[in-house]
């Protein structure tokens, strides 16, 4: 039994779980044996879990915040159902592959057991005992149909399907007669038209709104951080010298509306209310040397300072998810320490460290905006207290700054529950999704549109989840032309860059969606392509310059009776403008018919010299281009005893042709006489 995956390095040797034969226990139906077994322990050595208990606590295995415990109670009317489930559970916890397939960590171990219970729920609600009743080819019939009923999606199908997989792997361990095959994880397509949704990038608008208000309120209470700890702290302290004031007077024998005649609390809102009685100050007078330094946010209370305290907190998390497209993995074990600033090239840059879990546990460094300082600076003032007293789930993550005292009456605790947390925030701003952001949403999510229709909804509140940081720090980067694939990549510690390119998905195409044309400059741009066109002509038309070319040569024939068109600039200027005259240039001469060529010239230049629809033309500077042309061509040819007959072909119709401008222009030349080779037949 393999275990490893399960412990620490350091966890005591004798106090990880033995193997035990499970599985006899359970065919022979001793079940009070069966229900002692112990299924964790703590390292100091306190049971956590045994296989009886509708809800195992793995708080050891898992070491995490949330996701540390197996429930069955949704099962406990089927116990024969439960305990089925239970041991296959039990087999992939502990790893009872009778193949020796490596263990599977405890995230995915509690991820299967979610998709296992969606064909455990259709047993139950059908009154089946086991697993094996899937076998029967009716009730797989049946089992399809509850299957579309619920509307699920392709991929969560899928996982159904490899968990339901796993167990079938098992059967040499657990002995469950199940009698049916592996299933095909094609089948999900059969089931659903559900296509996996991509996370929604947040519309620019309420992104800004969003990222802004957070912002604002940070840069707001930094200066004040210290107060507002402090003022935490005195609320706290008020409400627990109010509960001992209270608790002195019940064992004094005061009686209170909310005791029963046995002098049980048996009215905990009255006791509640009690409490604040008999507290020494009012929470108003402890709030208000902070209301006055605070602008444009209503202290009068205790609930006005909770809410606003939640709102700085979720505000510090916004910024460093939002400007560093961390997973939510990854920003949950940020400390005080994670910020720091490094300068490479006399450039500052400003970091965050935290550990990554998707490629195997290790610390990383992610660039981030300034306001990354002042968020971490804030957020580590605001839970020093709360840190003190916080139990953490594993000693290597102690001190990580996301911890909060919803009540007053309870201990200080991790927050895990930050997509309610954006979600509340964006409801208490008040942003609010427009049509315009839905038909964003709708354009910048091309993988989404059902997601979009299903979850965003026109005058409600922006439905925010952690990972649309991450979507959208994407997305934007790409749109925006800030940052490249490759530098996301990086930056998101993926593997591969297609997983980089699937999260940028649509930044692209709004990239191009949104070039704008600038009239100005467009007017202006077409103000000097005019005038440079027309100077171009008039001095072809109105000077004793060579030209070649055969329009060239018709211009050099007319100068001294010039057509109207070409009389003057102005008139020029005016042809072109009015699209009457163009000249277009390459390297190799200029063309005067526009669209109306044929294009040959583009690939083979000797057309242009003597040009069939007699509108080229070639002065001095193109005729140099010509000279060049006639002298590498001549070398290679001469160089050269493996050119094919087509290829040289081509290259002589060159040298002819620039041999006549250079003709033209009266260029020194040595005209170039192909070998004739004899060969004998």
């Amino acid at each position: 039994m393999d275990t490893s995956q399960l412990y620490l390095v350091d966890f005591p040797e004798e106090l990880k779980i033995k193997d035990i034969d499970i599985v006899s226990l359970y065919h022979h139906n001793r079940y009070e044996e069966l229900d002692a077994i112990i299924i964790c322990r703590d390292s100091n050595g306190d049971i956590t879990a045994t296989f009886e208990e509708d809800t195992w606590g793995l708080m050891p295995f898992a070491r995490r915040k949330i996701k540390n415990s197996f429930d069955f109670s949704e099962f406990t009317h089927s116990p024969r159902l439960m305990n089925e489930l239970k041991l296959v559970t039990y087999g992939r916890l502990f790893n009872k592959n009778p193949q020796g397939r490596k263990a599977s960590s405890f995230s995915a171990i509690e991820s299967e057991l979610s998709k296992n219970k969606i064909a455990y729920r259709f047993l139950l609600e059908n009154n089946y005992t086991s697993l094996s009743q899937l076998s029967n080819p009716k009730t797989w019939e049946k089992f399809e149909e509850y299957l579309i009923s619920k509307s699920y999606a392709q991929r969560t199908l899928e996982g159904m399907f490899v968990a339901i997989n796993n167990i079938l792997k098992l059967s040499g361990w657990h002995h469950l007669k199940l009698g049916f095959n592996p299933i095909k994880k094609e089948l999900s397509s059969k089931l659903s038209d559900k296509i996996l949704q991509q996370t929604l990038v947040i519309p620019e608008r309420l992104s800004d709104a969003i990222y802004g208000q957070a912002i604002n309120l940070v840069n707001a209470a930094l200066p004040h951080k210290e107060l507002i700890a402090e003022t935490e702290k005195a609320l706290q302290d008020n409400y627990l010298e109010g509960k001992r004031t209270l608790d002195e007077k019940l064992k004094n024998g005061f009686t209170f509306t909310f005791l029963s005649g046995s002098k049980n609390i048996v009215d905990h809102r009255k006791y509640v209310i009690a409490i604040a009685d008999n507290q020494p100050q009012t929470l108003s007078d402890i709030i208000a040397p902070l209301a006055r330094k605070i602008e444009n946010t209503e202290l009068n209370n205790g609930n006005d300072f909770h809410r606003y305290l939640g709102q700085l907190i979720t505000s510090c998390y916004i910024i460093c998810g939002g400007f560093s497209g961390m997973r939510d993995s990854e920003l949950d074990k940020l400390t005080p320490d994670s910020y720091y600033k490094d300068t490479f090239e006399g450039r500052d840059y400003h970091m965050l460290q935290s550990h990554t879990f998707k490629l195997g546990e290790k610390r990383e460094t992610w660039v981030v905006a300034p306001a990354a300082q002042q968020a971490i600076e804030l957020v580590t003032t605001l839970t020093k207290y709360w840190r003190k007293e916080v139990s953490y789930p594993h000693t290597k993550y102690n001190n990580t700054v996301w911890v909060n005292q919803p009540y007053r009456s309870k201990a200080p605790r991790l927050i895990n529950y930050w997509n309610k947390r954006l979600q509340l925030f964006c409801k208490q701003f008040d942003f609010v999704v427009t049509q315009e952001d839905y038909q964003e949403c709708l354009d910048s999510n091309p993988a989404s549109f059902n997601k979009v229709k299903e979850t965003v909804k026109v005058g409600e509140p922006w439905p925010m989840t952690t990972h649309q940081f991450r979507r959208s720090l994407a997305f934007y980067c790409i749109k925006n032309r800030f940052g490249t694939a490759v530098a996301l990549k990086q930056q998101f510690k993926h593997l591969y860059l297609a997983m980089t390119e699937w999260y940028t998905n649509g930044g692209k195409l709004a990239s191009i969606r949104d070039l704008m044309v600038d009239d100005k400059i467009q007017k202006a741009l077409d103000i000097i392509n005019a005038e440079t066109t027309t100077n171009k002509i008039f001095n072809q038309w109105h000077s004793d310059a060579h030209l070649s070319g055969s329009h060239g040569k018709t211009i050099m024939k007319m100068r001294d009776n010039v057509p109207q068109i070409y009389s003057s600039w102005e008139v020029i200027y005016q042809a072109v403008k009015d699209g009457r005259l163009t000249l277009h240039s390459t390297a190799h001469s200029y063309c005067k018919a526009g669209y109306d060529c044929d294009m040959d010239g583009i690939i083979t230049p000797q057309f242009c010299v003597d040009c069939s629809s007699g509108s080229s033309i070639i002065d001095d500077k193109q005729a140099r281009w010509w000279q060049k042309k006639h002298k590498s061509l001549v070398a290679y040819i001469g160089l050269s005893d493996d050119i094919s007959v087509t290829d040289r072909s081509h290259y002589i119709t060159q040298i002819r042709a620039a041999e006549i401008v250079m003709s033209d222009f009266d260029m020194e030349f040595t005209p170039f006489e192909a070998e004739l080779k004899v060969m004998e037949l």
